[in-house]
């Protein structure tokens, strides 16, 4: 009987010290993130453009969809 009490108690204590941890690192990651952005937008001056990515350059049409058929529509 101890042992299931002991087992139901540490269970629900793991599930709020794991709650406790999940929310301090979320809250963590939130703020750094934030401070980043904030950096990052003093930096910018109010219109410029900036591209993160480019697209890449191989990017060409392929002959080999096939032949084209003409048809009539029938009645």
């Amino acid at each position: 009987m101890k042992f299931i009490f002991f087992l139901i108690l540490f269970y629900f204590g793991f599930r709020l010290i794991s709650r406790l941890i999940y929310m301090y690192l979320l809250t963590r990651v939130y703020k750094k993130n934030t401070n980043y952005r904030k950096a990052e937008d003093l930096n910018k001056k109010e219109g410029d453009v900036s591209i993160d990515k480019m697209p890449k350059k191989n990017k060409s049409k392929s002959n080999k969809l096939g032949d084209y058929v003409d048809y009539e529509e029938i009645d």
